[in-house]
């Protein structure tokens, strides 16, 4: 009974944790460029040879369940791209992340393509990390251009068309691992594999769309259902423990 108390814990806190989340998805439902968090689940194994191990060799013959493991990975399918019309609104059509630098200089990675110029003159996010290439916008330029291969260009003096620098996106071998760090960034983890740095439209990557804007990849109606399913299944794990309880006392009171 004490074991299947345990069991059902472990699924408890693993529900506990997808309701979490999907509370998440939706709270940034309207979050421009937002990637949405799914759980998944898998079996934390111990090998009944040895009833004090704590393993996760899930594959071996010789173990026996011992309650649920949860992970967070990212969901890489595309928001919605919208029009918006702004000049410094730029969306990545297809695959990639502008790469940012954060003002403890450690790197992130974003598709949040609301850009703004900082006090420095240079292209940031409207959260004020500096895009990787420090692009500087000189006071006066008009005719702000982000073509769809990342050239920003822009016009000096009323005359000529000058080429400020380029904007590349980086991509990872599994994106779906990178680590949310909050302000809609993303840190490159172990797990996300190599990094691979290109001209968008090169090599895999998508292209950049000035004047859009990318939505939260989130579908509301799906998190209803997640989340009746998440309810569910705690309500259950929670019914599991009651059951072994009633039980456990059952068989104390015989023991007497």
């Amino acid at each position: 009974m004490f074991d299947a108390m345990q069991i059902s814990a472990t699924g408890m806190r693993a529900h506990e944790k997808e309701i979490d989340t999907i509370s998440h998805n939706v709270a940034n439902i309207n979050t421009v460029g937002f990637r949405r968090q799914v759980v998944t689940f898998s079996e934390l194994s111990t090998d009944i040879t040895d009833p004090q191990a704590n393993t996760n060799n899930l594959d071996s013959s010789s173990a026996q369940g011992a309650g649920t493991l949860t992970r967070i990975a990212l969901s890489m399918g595309m928001g919605e791209l919208r029009k918006t019309g702004e000049v410094l609104n730029v969306a990545i059509d297809g695959e990639g992340f502008l790469e940012v630098q954060r003002s403890d200089g450690s790197v992130a990675y974003t598709r949040a393509g609301a850009l703004a110029i900082n006090d420095a003159g240079e292209l940031a996010t409207a959260t004020g990390e500096v895009l990787a290439g420090h692009i500087n916008v000189p006071a006066g330029a008009t005719n702000l251009q982000i073509t769809s291969d990342g050239r920003v260009l822009a016009t000096l003096d009323g005359t000529n068309v000058t080429e400020l620098g380029k904007l590349e996106l980086v991509s990872f071998s599994n994106p779906a691992a990178l680590m949310p760090i909050g302000d809609n960034l993303y840190a490159a983890t172990t797990q996300a594999g190599e990094l691979q740095t290109a001209v968008p439209g090169e090599s895999g990557m998508g292209s950049l769309r000035q004047g859009y804007l990318e939505s939260s990849n989130v579908q509301m109606i799906d998190e209803m259902v997640a989340l009746m399913i998440a309810q569910r299944g705690f309500e259950m794990n929670s019914r599991v423990v009651q059951v072994a309880d009633q039980v456990q006392s059952i068989t104390n009171g015989l023991v007497k």
